[in-house]
């Protein structure tokens, strides 16, 4: 799932925990001294993890602690899709259309709202992205010459620049012997930034931003339905992941960031909650057509992230729960490395019981050791020294 944001570390306020287990009805004076103090110190750790994860050396946006759960609301779905399936949900899909919603909003107030510098915006991109992407393109592709598998210019070329999902045609991202499959929302995610950060250079678009992004968005949805009516003029295999067709979410988004300042008034706590309900209602393949997820769902989507602010504050309080955040801030590294144990989960752990849980669990510490012992580190130091 694709790319994480970089923004302004905030201030975050202590959690207020409430600890459900066979002390509950004692008051805190007469719980036992060891399960007071067990507690506080996994409520200290996550506390930890989760303020010294965001510092990662200035950006362009101060950071909002529900958002990052919602980004850690779009790697859980990924994670629960790929590795506990639900028949019919289309549950995997939806975690990444739930990040481009994110996505298309954040970069929206960065270039249009703030108007970062396109060097700056560029400079956060790049510490943000590449490090990770290269060393995972590195590790794979290095794994894969070990055991004899070396792969050809043809696909390790397009794929570190974020091309696969165009070239070759043949054998399709998704057919490739290799862990790149998922790297089709990655080279959404980049020719959107191009694009977005393009659109800031026209003068005749200032301050009808808003309009013209909604108007690609639905191009975006023209286009597929023109694929799916027409297969003739469709691209050959998996049209769906290329930019022209699946940027929908995050145009739709950012497009709808620039104009919701004009709903908001008149959107109610329940709104965003019934959105976020019906969209998901399209996921699920059972009853609704597969085509509904990328034609339909992204204006929900789009509606819900957007106005998240006026959601209820049970909402924003569960988004705020800190280990969903920590999955949020960690995210684009466990959305790059879960995918090699997604692939490979049967040829690795076929024969073990509960190889499903077993891939998930390792698919989430190595993501979570790349982004500690990798990541966050060179990307602090890239914002530092730029």
């Amino acid at each position: 799932m694709p790319g994480a944001l970089s923004y302004l570390e905030g201030r975050f306020p202590s959690a207020t925990v409430t600890i459900s287990s066979r002390f509950s009805g004692m008051t805190a004076a007469v719980r036992p001294p060891v399960a007071r103090r067990f507690v506080s110190s996994q409520i200290m750790t996550i506390e930890k993890m989760v303020s010294s994860s965001v510092r990662h050396g200035g950006s362009e946006l101060q950071r909002i602690d529900y958002l990052d759960g919602w980004r850690g609301l779009a790697i859980l779905l990924v994670l629960q899709g790929h590795f506990l399936a639900i028949q019919g949900w289309h549950s995997g899909r939806m975690g990444v259309d739930v990040f481009f919603c994110l996505s298309g909003l954040l970069m929206s107030r960065i270039l249009f709202q703030r108007r970062v510098p396109l060097v700056t915006f560029y400079k956060r991109r790049i510490s943000r992205i590449i490090p990770a992407f290269l060393l995972y393109l590195l590790i794979v592709f290095a794994i894969a010459a070990l055991i004899g598998k070396v792969a050809p210019a043809r696909e390790v070329v397009p794929t570190a620049l974020f091309l696969r999902s165009y070239l070759p045609a043949y054998p399709h991202m998704f057919a490739s012997p290799y862990p790149i499959g998922h790297l089709w929302s990655l080279n959404v995610e980049e020719h959107s930034y191009i694009f977005l950060s393009l659109l800031t250079l026209l003068p005749f678009l200032r301050g009808r931003e808003g309009g013209a992004l909604i108007g690609f968005g639905l191009l975006t949805i023209a286009i597929h339905l023109s694929y799916f009516a027409f297969p003739s003029i469709a691209p050959p295999k998996e049209y769906w992941v290329r930019s022209e067709v699946a940027a929908t979410n995050l145009l739709l988004s950012a497009g709808y960031s620039l104009l919701r300042d004009r709903t908001a008034p008149y959107v109610r706590p329940w709104m965003p909650v019934a959105a976020f309900a019906l969209g998901s209602a399209l996921y699920v393949g059972s009853v609704f057509p597969w085509m509904m997820t990328m034609t339909v769902a992204p204006f929900f989507l789009a509606f819900t992230v957007n106005h998240l602010a006026e959601a209820p504050r049970w909402v924003r309080s569960a988004l705020s729960w800190k280990p969903l955040r920590l999955l949020g801030i960690g995210s684009f590294s466990i959305y790059l490395w879960q995918q090699p144990f997604y692939q490979y989960k049967k040829h690795l752990f076929g024969s073990l019981p509960s190889h499903e849980l077993l891939g998930l669990v390792l698919a989430v510490a190595i993501g979570f050791l790349s982004f500690y012992a990798y990541e966050n580190r060179v990307r602090s130091w890239l914002n530092r020294v730029w």
